[in-house]
């Protein structure tokens, strides 16, 4: 499927009005002069307040509801005229199992349930980017506690491993073992077995081990259609929350990864928006770490003049050619979430002793939510946190597994 938006503005409905992706989204289409809808499930979330979204509907949680979800969707999509359906955060995966609601009415910027599922499950995309000829790290899918304690003795992972369930997001629960010394204590091996055997992994709730590999990590997020890319950017990931999500991007050209994520996409044939985590080695080898297959972080570092917009609505003139939309590089402008470089990037910061690249990173960027013309957002961050940090302690989460629980997707259960 390729969106075409030649003939003129377009309704878009986007869904994940929480995250600084879906803000970003309403505020480039809207600019591009599309009328832009929100839905979501959370009571307060950044698309609720813009100035950039004509109307935002509440709807059933996806998780828990997702024939409900679809159905109210549909409702807005009659409603409302919408042409397009734009999902940004893990109601993707709902959106696309329930794509027979939305057939004949309107078009959805998604791929296939099974797609999705083939990207998502972090083995599953190890083995399908080694079955297209890709360099991986070795990645072993790990279905009981009692499977990862031999691994400690593998010679495959002799410099470490990292330990993350199957379907997980922000490395929540993710886990790193350095196996590298000779001279572990029993003390330090009992330990790790311990954090193993917690794990919980089983057929249902499947983890993956993966060799721990050291050097410089990346991140891409590109727009597809049809197996060509139309929209791509890289970043390093330098600053982040804890383990988690990059919290300050800048644009950096990396032809290498451009290359890696073209002839990708080229032998899928996808179309929709999809992002990587990469870590690039000391001898030049990249090798891919994770997909996602939505809406990421890079969509902030193509402005109002990046052509982001038309890559996703109207791309004709992208696709096939040299006038890919890329963000400028180089002039060391970025962008941020200005609390959390505040609170996470600043103790990081502090911990690897980098105050002054923290300092410069913060002083050259711009904050996501925040414009002097939409300042609502801003404020409503806030009491997103708010509802978010509740949800945490009511169900012994931490925030970053909160802020996901009513939309992620852990497999088709």
């Amino acid at each position: 499927m390729t969106i075409n938006a030649e003939s003129g503005a377009m309704r878009i409905l986007l869904t994940g009005g929480r995250s600084p992706a879906a803000l970003e989204l309403a505020r480039l289409f809207q600019a591009a002069g599309h009328r832009v809808f929100a839905a979501e499930s959370a009571p307060y979330h950044l698309c609720r307040v813009s100035r950039f979204v004509e109307r935002s509907f509440a709807v059933p949680d996806p998780a828990n509801n997702p024939s409900d979800f679809a159905k109210s969707l549909r409702s807005i999509i009659e409603t409302c005229g919408i042409d397009i359906l734009v999902p940004t955060c893990e109601e993707i995966f709902h959106i696309a199992r329930e794509s027979s609601w939305f057939e004949g009415v309107c078009q959805i910027f998604a791929p296939t349930i099974d797609e999705l599922e083939r990207l998502h499950h972090k083995g599953k995309f190890i083995r399908l980017s080694e079955h297209l000829g890709f360099k991986v790290p070795e990645t072993l899918q790990i279905e009981s506690p009692e499977e990862w304690v031999p691994l400690l003795e593998d010679a495959r992972f002799k410099e470490g491993i990292v330990l993350k369930p199957a379907y997980s997001r922000f490395a929540s629960r993710t886990q790193l073992l350095d196996t590298s010394s000779s001279l572990l204590s029993v003390h330090q091996r009992q330990e790790m077995i311990r954090k193993l055997r917690e794990s919980q992994a089983s057929p249902r709730y499947p983890w993956v081990a993966q060799q721990l590999l050291r050097g410089e990590e990346w991140c891409t997020y590109s727009v597809a259609h049809g197996g060509e890319l139309a929209a791509h950017v890289a970043y390093r990931s330098r600053f982040r929350a804890g383990r988690g999500a990059t919290i300050h991007y800048a644009p950096s050209f990396q032809p290498l990864l451009l290359d890696w994520v073209r002839r990708f996409v080229e032998q899928i044939g996808f179309t929709g928006q999809i992002a990587f985590d990469f870590m690039i080695l000391p001898d030049g080898t990249i090798a891919p770490l994770e997909c996602n297959p939505r809406a990421t972080s890079g969509v902030h570092l193509f402005g109002t003049n990046g052509g982001l917009a038309e890559a996703i609505l109207s791309p004709s003139r992208l696709l096939g050619a040299e006038s890919l939309a890329m963000p400028a590089s180089g002039n060391g402008q970025g962008a941020m979430l200005s609390a959390a470089m505040l609170s996470y990037g600043l103790l990081q910061a502090a911990g690897e002793r980098a105050f002054g690249q923290w300092l410069r990173a913060f002083w050259n960027s711009r904050d996501v939510v925040y414009r002097r013309d939409d300042p609502k957002p801003f404020l409503e961050q806030f009491r997103l946190l708010a509802w978010t940090s509740r949800i945490a302690r009511r169900n012994g989460l931490t925030m970053q597994e909160a802020s996901t629980l009513d939309i992620e997707w852990n497999g088709d259960r």
